[in-house]
Parts: structure tokens; C-alpha cells; sequence
């Protein structure tokens, strides 16, 4: 199976997050990434008004997403008028650090979901 490759700049926390529960999981990095990127396309508009990190970006991350995924990736981030990396990024920190973002099941599939105060 052919993938695609996404290089990523992110704070170390992030990076140390997405580790470990990539492993709790039972997946690899790149199959954590591609698990939350895939759950999160039909509410990625909730990333549009949260912000980018603003913490130091010095971890590198190589991920290695199938190609359907990127093609998901690439029209939501054109859609949003953001860069497929701070699509990712936005994604991973608000979920991880500040806790803004989660994931429910609805309908019988997990999806995005903004958390309230």
C-alpha cells in the first residue's frame, strides 16, 4: 500500500501525547495521526477559529498517512484556507493539550466535537 508522507513540526509535549496513546491504542504514530485525522473531517470546521500552537515547535514528526486520507486532508485544509501541517497540528494541540477538542460516537462512528466550559 502506497502512503503518503507528512512532515511535522511540533512542541514536544504534543509529540509525547500522540506517542502515548498512539500506544495505549495499540497503533503505530503515523496510525494514530491517520485515526484522528479521519474522525475529525466531517466537524474540521471546529478548528477554524482555534489557534494555532503557540508553544515552541521542536519536535519532528514523520507520518505516513494513506493516501485517501491525505486527499481528505488536502480539500479540508483548502476548504479552510489552511496548510494541511497546521490543519494537523491544530488538531493534535487542541486535542491533547488544551482539551477544546475530543471525539464522540454519533451514529455509530466516532467524530469531532468541541468541549464546553
Amino acid at each position: 500500500m502506497t502512503t503518503r508522507v507528512i512532515s511535522l513540526r511540533l512542541p514536544v509535549a504534543v509529540s509525547a501525547a500522540l506517542t502515548r496513546s498512539s500506544a495505549d491504542a495499540g497503533l503505530s504514530v503515523s496510525g494514530g495521526v491517520d485515526w484522528l485525522l479521519c474522525y475529525s473531517f466531517r466537524n474540521g470546521q471546529l478548528l477554524i477559529p482555534l489557534s494555532d500552537c503557540p508553544d515552541a515547535l521542536d519536535a519532528k514528526l514523520d507520518v505516513r498517512i494513506p493516501p485517501n486520507t491525505f486527499e481528505q486532508l488536502r480539500s479540508a485544509s483548502e476548504q479552510m484556507a489552511m496548510l494541511t501541517s497546521v490543519y494537523i497540528r491544530k488538531l493534535l494541540y487542541h486535542f491533547y493539550i488544551t482539551k477544546k477538542l475530543r471525539y464522540v460516537q454519533s451514529e455509530g462512528r466516532y467524530t469531532l466535537a468541541g468541549c464546553h466550559d
